[in-house]
């Protein structure tokens, strides 16, 4: 079929059905999906996309359910920060839905295979931000996500979830009138897979990455390390998403929580208040922090260093004599704030003016504090 002939949707759902974006990205930066689709089908020695019918493959799934494109009103414009990486398009249940629960949506994650304790926490988390207005995202799969699904819908909020498989059925299988009851309390289902695709240890490993993305925050509840839930928090560490993983407990369940607090690429915290300060943060210069502002992390040119203790900040001018210890210390060329002045610190926080910090602002806070 000539590209003039096949429209965006179509190509779309033709290209994604063989490639991924990233084998893509450099096509697609200069021509049209309908012409990248075309070329690809006239290198194609192998016959094998020639034969494929991209308007017909399109009717024949959207009779399950429709495929949005990053120019319809309701594609998550966060996943433009995926880069080359962003999907191609998405399978959707709950289409009209999609805008709201993508406006302040929250990932809550973990093992299929949780302790207890991680159970209870899953629940705490969901129930806390479903009632705060933000949308619970998780996966559908036993223990940490379905657990956040439940406790959210128990409050009435509607949650999202990201399948690994195509939306003609569910992963895994037996939560199929878990995600009937999900679509039924006004939630959605999005994939990056057409109908008839069955889950495998790459859809798996994509799905996390778009949990990661669509959503503003992502709280780890508990997880062994290397497992899906770890690759969507290490995504949301590539991606700047504020992650929260809950205290490591020495249990074996929780070895990715404690790789991650140890080397300071999550806030440390139990508490679900926290947790809903987290879609408001937002990265900030240290000369523009307001009084009463939670410092949470600074932030370099990789990835977060967050702090051990989250801290208010108390702006005061910065004065090399003080007697502290620490600013005399200061050598850094420009201006210098102080941020603090002995809480939680034993001495001053003075840090140059331009260095960037992300911070949850004042107005923005949990009403009572967090809980040390």
């Amino acid at each position: 079929m000539p590209a003039q002939a096949l429209h965006e949707r179509a190509a779309r759902t033709a290209l994604a059905a063989h490639f991924t974006p990233g084998q893509l990205a450099a096509e697609l930066a200069e021509y049209s999906p309908a012409d990248v689709w075309d070329r690809r089908v006239r290198s194609d020695a192998s016959g094998r996309l020639a034969r494929y019918r991209p308007l017909g493959e399109l009717a024949q799934a959207e009779l399950t359910c429709p495929f949005i494109i990053p120019s319809d009103e309701e594609w998550p414009t966060a996943l433009a920060d995926l880069g080359p990486a962003c999907p191609l398009g998405l399978w959707v249940r709950g289409r009209v839905r999609l805008p709201h629960l993508t406006a302040s949506p929250v990932a809550v994650t973990g093992n299929r295979v949780p302790s207890e304790q991680a159970l209870t926490r899953a629940r705490g988390f969901a129930t806390a931000l479903a009632e705060a207005d933000h949308t619970v995202t998780a996966t559908l799969a036993h223990g940490v996500d379905s657990t956040a699904h439940q406790a959210a819908a128990e409050t009435g909020r509607a949650t999202l979830a990201v399948l690994p498989r195509g939306l003609d059925g569910v992963h895994p299988y037996s939560h199929a009138p878990l995600l009937s009851s999900l679509l039924d309390g006004g939630g959605a289902a999005v994939s990056l897979y057409r109908p008839g695709i069955p889950a495998s240890g790459a859809t798996l490993k994509a799905s996390a990455v778009l949990l990661a993305a669509l959503t503003r925050a992502l709280i780890l509840v508990e997880a062994l390390d290397h497992v899906e839930a770890m690759h969507a928090a290490e995504t949301a560490v590539d991606l700047h998403r504020p992650l929260l993983a809950a205290p490591a407990t020495g249990d074996a369940r929780s070895s990715g929580n404690a790789r991650l607090l140890d080397a300071q690429l999550a806030l440390n915290s139990p508490d679900p208040l926290l947790a809903l300060a987290l879609p408001h943060a937002r990265v900030a210069r240290a000369g523009d922090v307001a009084d009463g502002d939670l410092l949470l992390a600074a932030v370099g040119d990789q990835s977060p260093d967050y702090f051990s203790t989250p801290y208010t900040a108390r702006p005061e001018p910065f004065n090399p004599s003080c007697g502290c210890g620490v600013c005399c210390l200061v050598i850094a060329p420009g201006e210098v704030v102080v941020l603090s002045n002995g809480d939680p610190w034993d001495s001053c926080d003075p840090w140059p003016a331009d260095d960037h910090l992300l911070i949850v602002p004042a107005k923005q806070r949990p009403d009572r504090p967090v809980e040390e």
